[in-house]
């Protein structure tokens, strides 16, 4: 029952990312239609231990850009997409080491469940997490002027 329909896989395969995904039904260890922050947690320190190529308990962009290709098939990300990649990563590197921990991913992530959590009940909904009328995969189209995009589609 957790398996993706097929346009339930994510951008990458013409779906609509996490909150119609398996992730999210993955995320979801309890079934019971919401993940709450130790389950958003939970999954977001195995996605780490995946792109962790060398398990040394930190991230380089070297790892996330092997990851992210694996992912797709070896097609190389877009120049944007790898230039926010990039930014992403500087801006998640808090002592500029040139590699991220998951202390370093923890304030990001919680303070963006606490962002999606619009009912304050410490679970997401895929309502919640689900982009914005106007949103595609996370990114505010052009034309559109109702604001800024809410965040990220991951906890």
């Amino acid at each position: 029952m957790a398996q993706p329909g097929p346009d339930e896989r994510g951008p990458a395969h013409g779906g609509r990312g996490f909150a119609m995904g398996e992730a999210f039904a993955r995320a979801d260890a309890n079934n019971d239609g919401q993940v709450s922050r130790d389950e958003g947690w939970t999954w977001l320190q195995a996605r780490f231990q995946e792109v962790d190529a060398n398990r040394d308990g930190g991230v380089t962009i070297e790892e996330m850009r092997s990851y992210a290709q694996a992912r797709m098939g070896n097609r190389g990300p877009q120049q944007r997409a790898e230039r926010h990649g990039q930014g992403m990563f500087r801006a998640l590197d808090a002592n500029a080491d040139g590699k991220i921990t998951l202390e370093e991913v923890r304030p990001f992530a919680e303070a963006m469940f606490r962002a999606r959590d619009a009912n304050a009940d410490n679970a997401l909904t895929r309502e919640e997490i689900r982009p914005a009328r106007g949103m595609r995969g996370g990114h505010h189209q052009h034309g559109d002027r109702r604001g800024p995009p809410a965040g990220p589609q991951s906890n």
